[in-house]
């Protein structure tokens, strides 16, 4: 699957893309909040200014992944691998953390 056809099903109400694999992917500016993203191959995608509000990223593979300005309220990123992410101004409140920790207070990475 590629990202235009995971817009495309989004966009018909479709929420389940465990384990798909959007490696070099361009999702900048796209709004996938509430999507269960789970095992999902990220590596090197662009992500910048996207909206992953309650998505489920645990387990994800989001390795040198462009994720300036993302949207993570309410995600969850448990297990996942940000390995040499660039996080510049992403968003996080009650976000669950790849180590499990959870961001309770709005936050801002600088």
């Amino acid at each position: 699957m590629d990202a235009e056809e995971l817009l495309q099903r989004y966009a018909t109400g479709e929420r389940n893309f465990v384990g798909i694999n959007l490696r070099n992917a361009n999702l900048s500016g796209v709004n996938l909040s509430g999507t269960d993203l789970s095992g999902v191959c990220l590596y090197a995608a662009d992500l910048r200014n996207a909206n992953l509000s309650g998505a489920n990223l645990s387990g994800a593979d989001l390795r040198v992944s462009r994720m300036e300005e993302v949207n993570l309220q309410d995600a969850n990123l448990e297990g996942a691998d940000w390995y040499c992410a660039e996080m510049y101004g992403a968003f996080f409140c009650n976000t669950i953390l790849p180590d499990g920790d959870i961001v309770t207070e709005p936050n801002q990475l600088e």
